[in-house]
């Protein structure tokens, strides 16, 4: 058994300005995710130029952010924010979804496509997707130093104490989620998007392992307090992750068989 390293959760501060780890991560997340894909858009299969990057980040950004509280108040505490609507608003509080985010990024890609007539709409998804995992895992990793989302009750030698857990040890289901859905994600959509594929097949790949890796971590998480196991002894998270685990192959699927014909990837991939 161990316990919960004294970290303090202030990553930075000079004078009156404080930022705590958690939006210093993302921070740092947003920089690396930045950084990496201007240098990825100047490969030859995808020709982003620099400016463009930065435009879709902006999007993406907001598109997370409006997404991910939506869907948090509709999926896990929709009584709650009925019963106090302004309370929606509060995103300083703490409360968002994965899942409502991603669909919130897809809607910023399609807007951006719309106004940008030079990235389509899915290979838009496939050029940012590999992206993502930088931000979750770090996101993961700010979690575990806030004490969130701790795991479920273990008897597991690293199992661990944490503070606002109680007195029993807890599975570090932060650390579990940030080697999945961070490290082994980067590293699939890294490798994967290194040639040209057809036109949606990153982005599919991306929903098909970020769904079975969320589905397996959900089986050590705690589920979230105000809504418990849902449709038997599954968590709200593995519910919200079947989709994706059936979606993704057949994007996939579909895009090999070129049927999103709106890319050059697609005729560009053929010889791979």
């Amino acid at each position: 058994m161990l316990h919960f390293p004294d970290i303090n959760t202030v990553g930075f501060q000079l004078g009156p300005i404080t930022i705590h780890w958690y939006g210093l991560l993302e921070i740092i997340s947003f920089v690396i995710a930045t950084v990496w894909l201007i240098r990825r858009g100047r490969m030859a299969h995808w020709n982003w130029r620099k400016e463009q990057v930065v435009d879709l980040e902006f999007y993406v950004a907001v598109g997370a952010i409006l997404g991910g509280r939506v869907g948090y108040v509709l999926w896990y505490n929709l009584p709650y924010y009925l019963a106090n609507p302004i309370k929606m608003l509060a995103i300083w509080d703490g409360g968002m979804s994965f899942h409502g985010g991603l669909l919130g990024v897809v809607i910023a890609c399609w807007v951006f496509a719309r106004l940008h007539q030079q990235h389509a709409f899915l290979p838009t998804l496939d050029f940012i997707a590999p992206a993502v995992p930088i931000g979750l895992g770090l996101g993961r990793l700010a979690n575990f130093i806030n004490d969130q989302l701790f795991g479920r009750v273990s008897d597991l030698p690293w199992a661990m104490v944490f503070p606002a857990g109680g007195p029993q040890p807890r599975q570090p289901s932060q650390l579990y989620e940030f080697l999945l859905e961070g490290v082994l994600l980067l590293l699939i959509l890294a490798i994967y998007s290194r040639k040209a594929r057809p036109a949606g097949a990153v982005g599919g790949m991306f929903v098909l392992f970020y769904g079975i890796f969320r589905f397996i971590a959900e089986y050590a998480r705690q589920p979230d307090i105000q809504l418990g196991f849902v449709f038997g002894h599954y968590t709200m998270g593995q519910v919200l992750s079947v989709p994706m685990i059936i979606l993704g192959p057949l994007v996939i699927w579909w895009a090999y068989k070129g049927g999103f014909s709106e890319s050059p990837q697609t005729t560009l991939a053929a010889d791979h």
